[in-house]
């Protein structure tokens, strides 16, 4: 199986890495920065994400465009403001029964996901969601991680599970891809909440609690647009909301616990976690057709100190449970 992995950052180069380890693959890793190809062609390092990790010996690099005339499979691993402009320039050289695999996670201003906009400004229906709790850092070191595939045919199903044969990745699996993007995008607002309450508080009890109010908010704005409550329980859900909310390697709930111990910065423009952040409580608030405040307190929340600009991010608990 021809794979390019369109994107040597963090993510790109752990998949490849991983996806490498099954012999029937023949992996790509594609980068624009001839000096990174050169040296994971070389020296079978990515030293500036992985300064002390050597990557598999199967897994090549190129920044060839011609490359992608050949593959059957292309992963998608780029910052999501790149992912359009990319593809329309690539796009000649794909392959017309070509898989697209999106593993980037964002939402763009006009509330559409990344799949949905590659659909409509591709005009390219052949395309794939990927999301769950997966540390980059975790995948590089072959560790078995879940992962939801959200697709449209049995075909593609089956594509992917041969791609993954052998490696130490598993999939469940649902056909509401719309659901699947949303979570990945949703799981960042709510752990910097999480983040908040660890630090002010560091009770089980209440971490908890909120964990338990922030997984109904996140069950009630998926339904809100349109996807499916199904598609909660499975790891690009619940496993990836928690994964995200409770473990330090977060960088979302990183940044929720320097809110909560007031070392926060309010000179957000350069920090692009926090504009990430920002702009998803944003976009999420714009598609609402209504105020659902008594529905989504953390949200509602959240969305008053970064955007509304509250002095501070206090939870009234009697305000939270009703």
């Amino acid at each position: 199986m021809n794979i390019i992995v369109l994107g040597a950052g963090t993510f790109g180069t752990a998949i490849a890495n991983e996806l490498s380890v099954n012999t029937e693959n023949t992996v790509l890793l594609y980068s624009n920065n001839e000096a990174k190809v050169l040296e994971i062609n070389s020296q079978h390092t990515n030293r500036f994400f992985f300064p002390n990790k050597q990557l598999t010996k199967q897994l090549k690099a190129t920044s060839d465009v011609n490359s992608f005339q050949n593959a059957s499979v292309i992963f998608i691993a780029l910052p999501s403001d790149k992912i359009i402009n990319s593809l329309k320039i690539l796009q000649p050289y794909f392959k017309e029964d070509v898989l697209l695999v999106n593993l980037s996670k964002g939402l763009f201003k006009n509330g559409l996901t990344i799949v949905e906009s590659i659909k409509n400004e591709l005009n390219f229906n052949n395309v794939v969601t990927l999301k769950g709790p997966s540390f980059a850092v975790e995948v590089i070191e072959h560790a078995d991680t879940l992962l939801t595939l959200g697709f449209t045919n049995q075909e593609q199903s089956n594509l992917i599970s041969k791609v993954i044969k052998d490696t130490s990745l598993y999939i469940d699996s649902t056909k509401d891809i719309q659901g699947v993007e949303l979570l990945s995008v949703m799981k960042n607002v709510f752990a910097l909440a999480l983040g908040v309450i660890d630090a002010k508080y560091n009770s089980p009890n209440t971490r908890f609690m909120i964990l338990t109010k922030s997984f109904s908010e996140v069950r009630f704005l998926l339904k809100l647009l349109g996807g499916s409550e199904d598609t909660l329980f499975l790891a690009c859900g619940f496993g990836d909301l928690c994964m995200t909310s409770l473990n330090d390697l977060s960088r979302n709930r990183t940044l929720g616990l320097l809110i909560g111990k007031g070392f926060f910065n309010s000179d957000y423009k350069s920090n692009s976690v926090i504009l990430e952040g920002l702009n998803a409580i944003k976009i999420f608030h714009n598609l609402l057709d209504k105020d659902y405040s008594n529905e989504l307190p953390i949200f509602y929340k959240l969305y008053n100190y970064f955007l509304n600009k509250e002095q501070s991010l206090e939870f009234k608990f009697n305000e939270l449970i009703q």
